[in-house]
């Protein structure tokens, strides 16, 4: 029965994350707010939304333990296992802006997670993942965010510039459409968009609640089989809360779109630390022990070689994606079994 529950539970948490970027987008899109910044704040890390609740639930119930296994498993799931199926069907070609500004800031914030675990033996400093810690996280966060949109801004201006001038080239430009697209448009009524409000107070509310029920229940499970919540964190829940990533990678893949697969992978992960954890570590600071040491450094070293890959040959091929997907069968083999 604890298992339904449990399933039950990221059902509702996954389906309500989902309700809530639809009615959020609906909103945004109504205020003429750019899509490039829908997609990349309310979509592209509102696939996230499933590891904030957990890991807000976890730091408040006092399971600090789980919440990083939860980062951790989500992320190493993200860029081992999807990148690696999504690679052998079809290989990924990475864009510049990809390779030159979001996988380093993803090599950075996977790093940033292992130093700050071990600042307190290498430095000795604390042995904490402390508020200070979180707060770094944070104002890194603050700055991928800026630039993401500034970026992504520049580029659909350039774009803009690039259709009007083709469009005088045909001689299809219009200048009674252009002035009528420049022009300032009425708010929204308030009316229209009253169940859209609504869905996204629902979606809040069923992320919220999913959280604390994947928390509850895991927990149980734990203590059933006398495993840590650590261990549940790293393997049921972190894989659990990847769900929306995976889906809306396999949905991009099928339609051709790898960019979206390896942006969504590349902003879920740098969300999940810098934000995600970064939040989670400035409410409670989190005691670092052993287990958490170690699974830091294997999601930085995992980030950095798939990064690399990336980087270097702006091509994820076949073959590294079998070899990802190989060693995140070998990693979680390890995990389960302690070996």
């Amino acid at each position: 029965m604890i298992y339904l529950l449990l399933l039950l539970s990221f059902v509702i948490l996954i389906k309500g994350a989902d309700i809530f970027i639809e009615a959020s987008a609906k909103v945004a899109k109504a205020f003429k707010i750019p899509e490039l910044i829908i997609g990349i704040v309310i979509v592209g890390f509102g696939t996230s939304l499933p590891e904030f609740a957990v890991n807000m639930a976890a730091v408040t119930q006092g399971s600090n333990d789980m919440a990083v296994g939860n980062i951790v498993g989500s992320n190493v799931f993200n860029i081992l296992f999807i990148v690696g199926v999504i690679a052998l069907f079809k290989p990924m070609i990475i864009d510049d802006k990809l390779a030159d500004f979001d996988f380093p800031i993803a090599i950075i914030a996977a790093a940033a997670l292992p130093f700050f675990a071990l600042d307190g033996r290498l430095l000795h400093l604390d042995n904490n993942l402390t508020r200070i810690d979180g707060a770094i996280l944070i104002l890194i966060f603050a700055y991928f965010c800026r630039e993401t949109i500034k970026r992504s801004l520049t580029d659909q201006k350039l774009h803009d510039k690039k259709m009007l001038i083709y469009e005088i080239a045909e001689g299809t430009f219009s200048i009674k459409k252009h002035l009528l697209n420049k022009g300032v448009s009425q708010k929204p009524a308030m009316k229209h968009l009253a169940k859209d409000f609504l869905l996204i107070v629902v979606g809040l509310v069923a992320v919220v609640k999913g959280g604390d029920m994947v928390i509850e229940y895991a927990s149980q499970i734990a203590e059933s089989f006398g495993m840590s919540k650590h261990l549940v964190g790293l393997t049921i829940v972190g894989v659990g809360t990847s769900l929306p990533e995976f889906v809306v990678c396999i949905m991009a893949a099928k339609r051709g779109q790898q960019g979206i697969v390896v942006g969504n992978i590349v902003g879920s992960n740098t969300f999940n630390i810098l934000f995600t954890l970064g939040i989670s570590m400035f409410v409670s600071p989190i005691t670092v022990d052993h287990a958490m040491i170690l699974d830091a450094v294997n999601l930085g070293v995992a980030t950095i070689i798939v990064g690399s890959i990336a980087i270097l040959n702006k091509k994820i091929g076949r073959f590294a994606g079998l070899a990802f997907i190989v060693v995140y069968a070998l990693y979680m083999y390890s995990v389960i079994t302690g070996a």
